[in-house]
Formats: C-alpha cells, structure tokens, sequence
C-alpha cells in the first residue's frame, strides 16, 4: 500500500528570517528623516524671525533718520556749535553743523543696536554747486537726501527722499492781485492823501525788479490806474494829494502772471476746501479757527515770536489790530479782512471768498509781504467766474502794503518743507 505525504505540510522559512529587522530599520530611518526635516525647519523659521526683525530694526531706524533730519530742516534742533538755525542753502553746504546730518552714526533712542546715518545731501537743481558759488543769495528749491538704517546682525535698509522747501509753492508776481470776472467794476479805493502807500520795491533789498503794485483784470485796468493816479475819468480831482503807489501803474493778469490757485474760481475752491487744500492742512496743525478771536487767543497766536511765521486760517471776518496782535506767515481769511488802527503782519494775506479789505481807524498800519484778494461762493459750478472783489483802503490812518521777498518765502515755507517723495534703495 502506497502512503501519500499531506498536501499541507509546512514549507521551509529559512530565507526569510531578518525581514521584520529590516522593516523597522526602513521606518525608523523615515522617521529620522522626518524628525530632521522637522529639527531644521523649526531653526530655519527662528533664524528667519531673527533676521526678519533685524531688517525691521532697520527698516524703522531709517524712518528714524527721516524724521529727525526734517526736524533739522524745520528749525527745530539747534546746530554743533550752537547758533546756527538750518535753511536749505546751509545744510547743503555745511551739514555737519548739526549731529543729526553731520554723516556720523546716530543711536535711536531705546534701541541701542538701531542706529541712522546721512549719507548725502544734494541740491537737485545744482549738483555740482555751480550756481551756489557764482550766485551767494541762491536758494535751492529741493533737496535729495540718502539715509541708511542700521540693525541687528549687520542689517541695512537705504531710503531716500525729495523735499520741497515750499509746502505750497507760488510765485508773487504782484503785490496785490485782485482777479475780477464779473463785468462790473472792482471796488477800489486808496483814498485821496499820500499817507496810503503801496510799494512793488522790496523791503528785504533783494536786486530782483520792482514788482507791480496792482495785479487786476482787464476791464479794471483803467479805472484802477485812474485812481492810483488820484484823477477821475473825468479829469477831475487831479489836484489833490494822492496815494503813494509805486510803481505808478497795476499789471494786467494774464494766464502766466496768475497764480496757479486763482486761474479759475475752481482752482481757488480746491486750494482753500480740497482733500489737500489749505483748510484741511490747517486743521492738522491745529490752526483752523472759525473766529478771529480764536486765532488771536490761540497758542502761537498769528505768528509775530516764530521765526518763519504761522499759517492761520479764519474761516469768516477777521479784523487785524488795533495794536496788538501783530502777525508772521500765512493768513487766510474767507470772509471780510478789516485792517484796524495800528497792525503789522509780515507774510502772505490771503482774503478769498468774501474778497473784502477794509481800512478803519487811526494810527500806523504796515503789511509787509503780498496779498491776495478773491470773491466767489464756496460751492457752486466748476463754470463759476469770480466776482468784483473790494480793496478799500481810504479809511483812517496810514496803511502801508509793500513787497517783502524773505517774509513771502517764509510764508510760503508755514506748515513745514513737503516731502514729495520717498523710497527704498537696494544697496
């Protein structure tokens, strides 16, 4: 009888023993790989957040340098040696006068591993200081300055700027200018004595030309001349005393000796109540007063202690005088400017949307500068005309109105440099 062996007998596993050490080899090592994966991002991202905030020392230490080299600009720190107030022409040709600007490294305060430095101070329109050594009264319009931000770990940041020394840039070419669109005739009276005077020399003795006295429409020329003369059309009251006004005859406005803000009543409304408009940048320095009682009252007052002058803006009637208070800067009044017994203002007058100047009172009266005189309604049509504005000087005590180059550049300057551009430099 034949005896069969089981079909299911066990198979000889020799050649599998090690398998399970190798599988556990195999995951611990994907484990380990996993884990060092893991170990390294973990000090990649503390290395990143390290360096991240050493460009950010940066970073905010040039902005640092930024804003302490604008307060030396607007005469707010004091220069090495003392006495030195900085101007656009000087700090561009002796920045080391002041720390701030000298070029060397400058801690910011509570951050000892900040720190800023100026690296350059150039006149745009005269890089190469040609003009600056053949003309000594030359005054650069805007400065390009380089500042470098230092942080942490060597860290850099290089941001330059442009600055405009006017934060609204003008040219005076009148001492006063009186547009008029309306068809009827401006209302205009110097009076009949020489003890009203209206001068286009420069007070300040700059050799630039004699400006005109009057700046007004066309169709104003000749009643204006008329009474800068002292004579009627008629030829009557010729004999009299009459104003002192020089040069004897006011200018025609035209379309290139108009400023900018009075070329249309438009363009005036957006100056004085646009986004970037006077009114608001008044009201962010604190100078908007809807009384002239408030602007009088108010620290600083209308500017006569600050070396450059204020801007105040009186949204209404304004009466300048008697006696104190005197004023430096900018003023603008959009409602009836009345000059009143003795007073003195040095700067820019700006009376624009009532467009009324009084004269009252006894006593000695001096603006030195120029003004602007304007009417029109605050809102309306872009298509509105500018009306018959009044400039009536004939009432009592001496008023004297002449040209003044420094105090119109310091008006112009009231609200500090502007700052037109910034950026970020690779190194």
């Amino acid at each position: 009888m034949t005896i069969k062996a089981p079909k299911n007998q066990p198979r000889n596993r020799k050649g599998e023993r090690g398998a399970a050490l190798i599988t556990a080899l195999l995951l611990s090592t994907l484990l380990l790989a996993a884990g060092g994966t893991l170990i390294l991002t973990t000090a990649l991202t503390g290395t990143n957040a390290v360096d991240s905030t050493s460009e950010m020392q940066a970073y905010y230490a040039a902005e640092a340098g930024v804003a302490r080299t604008l307060s030396v600009l607007r005469g707010n720190v004091q220069s090495n040696p003392a006495g030195t107030r900085a101007t656009f022409r000087n700090i561009v040709d002796s920045f080391t006068l002041w720390d701030v600007t000298s070029g060397n490294a400058i801690t910011v305060a509570n951050a000892s591993s900040s720190s800023f430095r100026v690296t350059s101070i150039v006149d745009v329109d005269d890089r190469d200081g040609s003009i600056r050594a053949a003309n000594p009264g030359y005054k650069p319009t805007r400065l390009q300055i380089q500042i470098s931000g230092f942080g942490s770990k060597n860290a850099r940041k290089d941001m330059e700027l442009i600055i405009d020394r006017f934060t609204v840039n003008y040219t005076v070419n009148h001492v006063v200018d009186l547009p008029n669109e309306s068809g009827d005739p401006i209302n205009f009276n110097l009076g009949a004595s020489n003890v009203t005077s209206v001068s286009g020399v420069d007070a300040f003795g700059d050799p630039l030309p004699t400006l005109p006295p009057f700046g007004v429409s066309n169709s104003d020329y000749t009643g204006t001349n008329n009474v800068i003369d002292g004579c009627l059309p008629d030829g009557t009251n010729c004999g009299g005393s009459t104003p002192n006004v020089t040069p004897g005859d006011p200018a025609v406005l035209t379309a290139d000796n108009t400023v900018d803000f009075l070329k249309s009543v438009s363009a005036a409304r957006s100056f004085l109540y646009g986004t970037d408009g006077m009114m608001n940048a008044a009201i962010a320095e604190g100078r908007y007063f809807s009384t002239g009682a408030a602007a009088i009252a108010s620290t600083g007052g209308l500017g006569a202690s600050n070396p450059d002058g204020v801007l105040t803006f009186v949204d209404g009637d304004f009466t300048l005088g008697p006696g104190d208070p005197t004023g430096q800067g900018t003023l603008i009044v959009t409602g009836t400017l009345t000059l009143d017994g003795n007073f003195n203002f040095k700067g820019v007058i700006m009376v624009l949307g009532g467009g009324r100047v009084l004269r009252t009172g006894g006593g000695n009266g001096n603006i030195y500068g120029a003004m602007f005189v304007a009417k029109f309604d605050r809102t309306g049509a872009d298509t509105d005309l500018f009306q018959a504005p009044t400039f009536d000087t004939s009432g009592g005590g001496t008023a004297n109105i002449q040209y003044n180059s420094d105090y119109v550049e310091r008006a112009r300057q009231t609200g500090g440099h502007k700052v037109v551009a910034v950026r970020e430099r690779g190194v």
